[in-house]
């Protein structure tokens, strides 16, 4: 792969975390995609009913405080309604050990000229988030300055299957097989070993302005928006 490819693989890894909750990020806020080829969207321990619309704020923290957040996009300076208890989190390391049978985890692939798919980085979501944005979809066009198509995949994890070599005694890891499995289909990828992995998990950081954020948000019948779930992306 060429340098500018990696870097282009590298600015849609910046990007995967977005796409995990809105299935194909845009400029500020949109509602999400609950067709068929994007498989429904859970929303648990949300303010919502099941028939509310979903809508995903991407941008900054305008300000913030017990009852409202804004938050500043592209388009403007939207105003969202908190909760309690609201729950943030924010990404932290995590290992391909850290993926066991039923996971719901989020797969950015790439795919190899062989017809594999190559796992570029992987997201490992916390229980209470299941079923956020389940599906296969395109996330990102090749373009002329030499971006890579990838596709983005959110559902339940078989067991990896390892592979390693041994070499003096010593066994070094040279990557594994993980099969994502969502209402509708499965993808299977190849996981090198140096491929991101993080876990979405729970922080008490409190939101402050400035922070980058990515808010799960559901539109009242008067057309206010609401929330308990928010996801820094610094």
């Amino acid at each position: 792969m060429s340098i500018s490819n990696i870097s282009a693989c590298r600015r849609i890894g910046v990007t995967a975390l977005f796409a995990v909750f809105a299935g194909c990020m845009g400029k500020g806020s949109r509602p999400s995609d609950s067709s068929a080829a994007n498989g429904s969207v859970a929303t648990p321990d949300s303010a919502a009913s099941a028939t509310s619309a979903t809508t995903m704020i991407r941008g900054t923290v305008a300000s913030v405080s017990g009852t409202t957040l804004a938050v500043k996009t592209d388009s403007g300076t939207t105003k969202v309604q908190l909760t309690q208890p609201v729950r943030v989190y924010e990404r932290q390391p995590a290992r391909m050990e850290d993926i066991t049978p039923n996971t719901f985890v989020g797969v950015t692939t790439v795919k190899q000229p062989d017809g594999s798919n190559r796992a570029t980085e992987i997201h490992i979501f916390p229980a209470e988030l299941r079923g956020l944005g389940e599906g296969s979809r395109p996330m990102a066009a090749a373009t002329s300055g030499g971006g890579t198509p990838s596709t983005m995949t959110n559902g339940a994890a078989r067991a990896p299957e390892t592979k390693s070599t041994m070499t003096n005694g010593n066994a070094s890891s040279l990557g594994s097989t993980l099969e994502v499995q969502y209402a509708g289909g499965s993808i299977k990828a190849n996981v090198p070993a140096n491929t991101q992995i993080t876990k979405l998990v729970a922080t008490s950081k409190p939101l402050a302005a400035g922070d980058r954020i990515v808010v799960v948000a559901t539109k009242n019948a008067d057309g206010s928006l609401a929330t308990n779930r928010v996801m820094l992306a610094r």
